[in-house]
């Protein structure tokens, strides 16, 4: 069996992580190594039927956040509705569509990525409409400092 190290890790412990060569501990990235998680938490409740391709502004997540995952949930009727979520110029989740009532965790892909600036979090509908009074409800986990 063998011992195999992160890059943090072995970045933040090198002679923990089998080192002997001296290296010097180097200061991890806060965001990755002992930082807090934060969230971005926002939800959106139609006052009449939104349209196809409708863009809803929910939040911003702050720059230099490192991304790990997210969380959305609606209760739409409508069951051909896509959802695609982008932090800035970043896609989240690609658009598909998303089980009324279920919470559903997307991010595997884009752990990790860092932002660069102030970014909106937007959710573009695709294919169908937001039933009136039905609401979205999106969260984006990250960490800053």
């Amino acid at each position: 069996m063998a011992n195999l190290f992160g890059v943090n890790y072995t970045a933040q412990d090198p002679v923990g992580a089998g080192d002997t060569t001296g290296t010097v501990p180097a200061a991890v990235d806060v965001a990755e190594w002992g930082g807090r998680v934060r969230v971005c938490y926002d939800s959106f409740t139609a006052s009449g039927a939104t349209g196809a391709s409708d863009v809803l502004y929910l939040g911003k997540v702050p720059a230099n956040a490192t991304l790990l995952y997210g969380v959305l949930q609606h209760d739409n009727s409508n069951t051909n509705t896509t959802y695609a979520i982008t932090v800035g110029a970043t896609t989240v989740r690609a658009a598909a569509t998303a089980t009324k009532d279920i919470a559903h965790i997307f991010g595997e892909v884009i752990g990790g990525t860092k932002t660069t600036t102030l970014s909106d979090v937007k959710i573009t509908l695709g294919t169908a409409a937001l039933a009136d009074t039905k609401k979205i409800k999106c969260m984006i986990l990250y960490t800053v400092d």
